[in-house]
């Protein structure tokens, strides 16, 4: 059985996925399909112009990866500016970052997102929109604004493909639809 949404005037049938007891959620894998990638990115930045954001003062777009990579790169061609990824594991080649706790029902344990500490340049002082696919419990987004806040950047907006559960309720994000906890 699949949860039906529409991105940019197309249907998707996102798979429903138990991952745990008593918990299921409409699965967004736009990882999977370049045709529903381009229609996030599309439908995202479509509510973007549609809302009270500044978009041509954006300096810098943020995402985390992984699917947000694809949101960050789309959307930051849109509005013509700069990016920047949050990474889930600190690399070797990254020996100094600023790092903020996520806690999700969709992994096991608590992780982190690192930020490169060179990319800070992009963010201080900066105009910045927080983009990505999908927020639910909000962790992942208090991560990246802890982080944003510790560099000095400047949170414009924050925008998702999907608000999730209740999330879906709150007035400090934009997003597209709305996807139910089953």
């Amino acid at each position: 059985m699949d949860y039906k949404v529409k991105l940019n005037g197309t249907e998707y049938g996102l798979p429903i996925v138990q991952i745990k007891d008593g918990l299921s959620i409409a699965v967004f894998d736009m990882l999977s399909s370049v045709k529903m990638s381009q229609d996030a990115s599309k439908a995202l930045y479509e509510k973007l112009k549609a809302s009270d954001i500044e978009l041509s003062k954006i300096d810098t777009v943020i995402s985390a990866e992984t699917k947000g990579i694809i949101l960050a790169y789309q959307i930051s061609e849109y509005l013509d500016c700069d990016m920047v990824i949050m990474r889930k594991e600190q690399k070797i080649y990254h020996p100094n970052v600023t790092r903020g706790a996520v806690d999700t029902y969709t992994t096991r344990n608590r992780h982190y997102l690192y930020l490169d500490n060179n990319q800070i340049p992009k963010l201080r002082g900066k105009n910045v929109l927080i983009v990505d696919d999908v927020v639910s419990t909000g962790s992942s987004l208090l991560a990246i604004e802890s982080i944003l806040s510790e560099v000095g950047a400047n949170i414009c907006g924050k925008a998702f493909v999907f608000a999730e559960g209740e999330a879906a309720d709150r007035d400090d994000i934009i997003f597209v639809n709305s996807l139910p906890l089953i």
